[in-house]
């Protein structure tokens, strides 16, 4: 795929930069030069780049700082620092500010190239992961989808060892890599799997994705306009002397802080709670509270579910259908809502990777006593 990649080399150095260009085009690489740092900052405003080879001593800026710089531009660029004059100080920067690469100058046309090949293959490996988990897979689906493309057809367990998937992991992606049609068995001692020959099973999954996505969108603008309505609402009613209010709404991050908010919401839920989330967000919000809920409902509190059901999650809502009240949603995007009373809301995004560690790219917002929230319940929840 190197024709598909795009290499920015940074040096001050006529000399240096037509010569990794010439090397780099002979493998098929796309290549762009500059001489300065404000050259290179105006060239990644105008291109996305896979790569940056930069100086580590240019005219105007320091080399680690302008790769700094360029990360902003382009979170995924590989960064690959170049030097004439080495040091212990240089080397142990680029390690700890996380660069790809430290080489220094003269350098092994080979040795260079091939450390650049291996640096964007991992990045390119990375990107695609990315697209397939953003489509709907997995991180392990999408690690082993992936293997599949790029090394051919192989055995469930080098699988796993290739893509560091464990084994049993690694055998239910299989599973649903076959049952989506994106992969096929290839019968045989030992057995093996596939991609399938055609792209046909890939894009009608792309399609249907895009379809959920524009049901979201809608479904998200009319909310957005719902929204806007309220507030209008709410400004004549306090202009004219009525007695709406605001509510006050704050942010809250990490997933520990959004768990005890959670916890706090639920312990004073008097009549109903009122959950929509995607399949993911349900298993999670059951494993946390689910003895909450379930002691909740004995008390009488209303608990009522939107999720979207599908065959890999019938058995398990079946279940739930006993105390709590269950129904199909079609959510599209990795979110959970949560409202409790009508007027407590909690609204966060769900990480879409399989790590079980705390961390705290989850963020959420937080009302209570509001009146959003029964606007939104309301919209959402209520059962007719």
């Amino acid at each position: 795929m190197s024709e598909l990649v795009k290499i920015l080399i940074v040096d001050d150095e006529a000399g240096v930069r037509e010569s990794l260009q010439d090397m780099l085009a002979q493998e098929g690489y796309k290549t762009k030069t500059a001489a300065t740092g404000k050259e290179a900052i105006d060239a990644c405003k105008n291109e996305t780049f896979d790569c940056a080879i930069v100086d580590v001593k240019l005219p105007d800026v320091d080399g680690t700082a302008l790769l700094d710089n360029l990360k902003k531009l382009n979170p995924t660029l590989a960064r690959i620092i170049i030097t004439g004059n080495p040091s212990l100080e240089t080397a142990v920067q680029s390690i700890n500010t996380g660069f790809d690469g430290y080489i220094v100058k003269p350098f092994n046309p080979q040795k260079l190239i091939n450390h650049i090949k291996e640096r964007i293959e991992s990045r390119q490996k990375e990107k695609w992961e990315g697209l397939l988990q953003r489509i709907g897979l997995s991180s392990n689906e999408a690690k082993i989808f992936l293997s599949l493309i790029l090394g051919g057809p192989s055995e469930a367990g080098k699988l796993g060892v290739s893509t560091g998937v464990p084994r049993t992991k690694t055998y239910i992606s299989l599973r649903k890599l076959v049952q989506m049609g994106l992969i096929q068995e290839i019968p045989g001692d030992p057995q093996r799997f596939s991609t399938s020959v055609s792209s046909n099973a890939l894009i009608s999954f792309v399609e249907s994705w895009k379809d959920d996505l524009r049901e979201q969108s809608s479904t998200l603008v009319d909310l957005e306009k719902a929204i806007t309505s309220l507030g209008v609402l709410q400004d004549k009613r306090e202009a004219s002397g009525g007695n709406i209010r605001k509510e006050t709404v704050w942010l809250i991050q990490g997933d520990k802080e959004i768990a005890r908010v959670t916890g706090e919401l639920l312990s004073k839920a008097k009549v109903s709670v009122c959950v929509v989330t995607i399949q993911k967000g349900l298993v999670l919000f059951y494993k946390n509270f689910g003895k909450v809920l379930d002691e909740l409902a004995e008390r009488g509190v209303k608990i009522h579910i939107k999720v979207p059901i599908g065959s890999s999650d019938t058995r398990f809502v079946h279940e739930l259908r006993f105390g709590w009240q269950v129904a199909n949603m079609p959510v599209a995007v990795p979110v959970f809502l949560m409202i409790v009373d009508k007027n407590k809301l909690l609204m966060s995004n769900l990480r879409t990777d399989d790590q079980e560690t705390s961390s705290d790219k989850e963020f959420g917002v937080v009302s209570q006593d509001g009146t959003l929230s029964s606007y939104i319940f309301a919209l959402l929840c209520f059962d007719k």
